[in-house]
């Protein structure tokens, strides 16, 4: 049975919940970049273990996030 996989951005970080195609029972990763907003959280349709993550703030700006293990470890792309 496939994983399912659901992305959510929010003002305070963003979270990351994994189930079966049950959907029965969820793991809840997070909160990544606690105190952040997010933008966007996009999965990508050419390798389903890697994130993207589009956040924001005041001090640092708009970044662009990359996680290539679904949400475990996340760095930023062309550093």
């Amino acid at each position: 049975m496939s994983t399912v996989r659901v992305s959510v951005g929010t003002r305070k970080g963003a979270f990351v919940l994994t189930s079966d195609g049950k959907r029965e029972k969820w793991d809840v990763s997070g909160p990544h970049f606690a105190g952040w907003e997010m933008y966007h959280l996009k999965g990508s349709p050419a390798d389903p273990n890697r994130l993207y993550a589009s956040q924001t703030s005041g001090w640092f700006g708009q970044i662009i996030q990359r996680s290539d293990d679904g949400g475990k470890t996340w760095f930023q792309p062309g550093t």
